[in-house]
């Protein structure tokens, strides 16, 4: 074996050995990898044998516990355990028993009724515990008395949809590292305690039927820097003071009022789905630092002057799905930041000529605007956005002044014509959007520095002659056309472009494109037919074929129908054979007539030794009968009487009766009977 054998052999003897050793022990039905074991849906009432003393990360959901399984002390390398969608109704004093490294613990979905299954000394190991979550327990209210949850290291308490009716202070009490509170989905109604926490950043609330806050209730939580409250339908007034939080969400409950209270640093606000009618003056004066507000989806209708006076640092205002008709024209006057105006689906049949010296994005979308006046937008110096898609615009006007404009959409309305003066006072206009109006026709000059111009979805009539330079320029600019459709005159509805116009705009092209069409069709015919007469012979030899083996088959059939008639007819030949009497017990002598009719025998023939016939036969040969010389002349026939032929036939029995007796050896003279006529 060569060298590097050796060490190849070497080093896979290495690796098996190394993968034997470092393989962690698994028990029946789990699923193990280095320190990570999954025993889901194993029905396990107790813990399985065999698993790896060193595992840090053990699941154990879908099974059968009824309590945390004692044997868990005998792993305290434990770091994450999952004993969720089990049946576990308490937790005894000892039930984490030495998992001193434990940090992440899901208790969801068990069967835990009450505060007090749970010992109090329950966690008392868990020293780096970090992670609880109770959700999905009917665990109800937390007594004021005791409180299991003495757990000084733990940063995340989950309690979602707990059943939980009284919220009290006790909650967080024994917890001074806790950063986050999740209780959505309790029915809580009213929020009296007065919460105590340094440490506290995160608090949900969500869809917890809220209906009453106590204006304490976040005074003393010096940390709180998030509240989720949303789907509270039932409260209509909020109070807060903390000066600690920088998120509030309180969209889709029924606030009819803005939220207040002391709020310097906030910096989003989500008010989205609530019933706000009127923004009152004066409304943000406490939200010194808001840079997102979001009033979409209410019922606002009017907007009083000064309501968003304040708020210096806002850079985004939602104000769409209202009921907002007429703007104050200097009601974003002092907000000197607000980069972002959403209006879109309320009901200006203007556009707002509105002043601000930093829009930048404004959305007037659905708005059922119908008129623009050439200088609206000449107190937004830097308006570099402006939508003014699906509104019901028919007439852009001339000389339309946006110093600052890149991009201006005003698809899906009504405009039926661009021309030279539309954008002439836009030297900053990069990118139109025409797209689903109702123009026929438009000039390059009309888009002036405009690089980017959709314009589909338009009743164009192709003029070939007029429309040509609006092809030649869109084609310089890259843009796609084969969504530009004719309309009109008929010979080219619904045609694109290029299609309708080619042979004025491409004649050559038409030509190439003829012969090359032309030539193609010609060989596909030439294949088309040779194709054809292929398939035709091919039918006619299996035609001839399926001819040939139907006859035969029918020859083979008819040979053997011939075959077992012969054999049939023989058969019944042999049987008529073997059953019919011999001919000679049939034979009978003849009549007298008949022995007239018989010919003359010139020789005696064996088998008619003895009878008539040779008796005959031998007068004849001797020539002893007297009438032989008469035979050749012609006798005449008399008519006999019936006695005579009685006495005649009378002596001929008597005569070859007697005959009959003689010897057969000696040769009889022929005897002729006849009678006397």
């Amino acid at each position: 074996m060569t060298l590097k054998g050796v060490v190849l052999c070497t080093i896979y003897l290495l690796s098996v050995t190394t993968c034997f050793y470092t393989t962690p022990q698994c028990a029946r039905g789990c699923i193990c990898s280095l320190n990570f074991t999954d025993c889901k849906y194993n029905h396990f009432e107790e813990l399985p044998q065999g698993l790896d003393p060193n595992v840090t990360v053990l699941d154990l959901a879908y099974n059968e516990f009824k309590e945390s399984p004692s044997q868990l002390r005998n792993y305290p390398t434990l770091v994450n355990l999952n004993l969720s969608h089990n049946q576990i109704q308490t937790l005894g004093a000892r039930a984490f028993y030495n998992l001193r490294n434990l940090k992440l613990l899901d208790l969801t979905h068990n069967m835990l009724s009450n505060w007090g299954d749970i010992g109090s000394n329950a966690f008392a190991s868990t020293k780096q515990l970090t992670f609880l979550d109770f959700s999905h327990n009917p665990l109800r209210s937390l007594p004021r008395e005791k409180n299991p949850l003495h757990i000084p290291s733990l940063e995340i308490l989950r309690l979602n949809n707990c059943s939980i009716e009284n919220l009290n202070s006790k909650i967080i009490e024994k917890l001074p590292n806790l950063q986050e509170l999740h209780l959505s989905e309790n029915p809580i109604k009213f929020l009296q305690a007065d919460f105590v926490s340094h440490s506290l950043k995160f608090l949900d609330l969500s869809r917890c039927n809220l209906q009453d806050i106590s204006t304490t209730v976040f005074r003393n939580l010096s940390s709180l820097q998030t509240i989720y409250m949303q789907q509270n339908i039932n409260l209509k007034k909020f109070y807060c003071d903390s000066p600690s939080l920088l998120y509030l969400d309180l969209s889709d409950c029924n606030l009819e009022i803005i939220p207040s209270g002391n709020l310097p640093n906030v910096y989003e606000a989500n008010f989205h789905g609530n019933h706000f009618r009127m923004i009152p003056k004066f409304s943000f004066k406490n939200y010194t630092n808001l840079k997102m507000l979001d009033l979409s989806y209410n019922a606002i209708s009017s907007i009083e002057e000064n309501a968003f006076y304040g708020l210096d640092y806002i850079q985004r205002i939602d104000l769409s799905q209202n009921t907002l008709s007429d703007l104050n024209r200097d009601l974003f006057d002092t907000n000197r930041e607000l980069k972002f105006l959403n209006m879109s689906r309320n009901y200006f049949s203007e556009l707002e000529n509105l002043i601000s010296d930093s829009l930048e994005i404004l959305d007037l979308s659905l708005c059922e605007i119908h008129s623009i006046d050439f200088d609206s937008l000449i107190d937004m110096p830097r308006l570099k956005i402006l939508n003014l898609s699906k509104n019901i615009i028919s007439l852009l006007p001339n000389d339309w002044q946006a110093g600052s404009l890149l991009s201006l959409d005003v698809s899906l309305c009504r405009i039926k014509n661009v021309n030279n003066r539309t954008f002439a006072s836009m030297p900053s206009l990069r990118q139109v959007n025409l797209a689903g109006n109702r123009l026929t026709s438009a000039a390059p000059e009309a888009f002036g520095q405009v690089i980017s111009i959709d314009i589909s979805d338009n009743p164009w009539r192709c003029d070939c002659p007029s429309l040509k330079p609006l092809y030649q320029w869109l084609s310089k600019t890259g843009k796609r056309m084969d969504r530009l459709y004719c309309q009109s005159p008929e010979m080219h509805e619904g045609k694109p472009w290029l299609s309708a116009c080619q042979k004025e705009w491409h004649p050559e092209l038409t030509r190439n494109d003829s012969i090359w069409w032309y030539t193609t069709g010609l060989i596909v015919t030439v294949f088309v037919i040779l194709f054809v007469i292929l398939a035709m012979r091919r039918m006619y030899l299996l035609k001839e074929k399926r001819i040939r083996e139907a006859e035969a088959a029918r020859r083979t059939e008819e040979r053997e129908t011939l075959r077992r008639m012969q054999r049939v007819q023989a058969e019944a030949r042999e049987e008529a054979s073997r059953n019919a009497p011999d001919p000679r017990e049939l034979q009978t002598p003849p009549s007298y007539n008949e022995a007239l009719l018989l010919p003359r025998l010139d020789s005696s023939h064996p088998s008619l030794s003895g009878s008539l016939h040779s008796i005959v036969s031998k007068h004849s040969i001797t020539g002893s009968n007297p009438d032989v010389s008469k035979r050749g002349r012609p006798r005449r026939k008399r008519r006999r009487r019936k006695s005579d032929s009685s006495e005649g036939q009378r002596a001929s029995r008597v005569v070859v009766d007697s005959d009959t007796t003689s010897d057969p050896e000696r040769p009889q003279p022929r005897t002729t009977l006849e009678s006397d006529f």
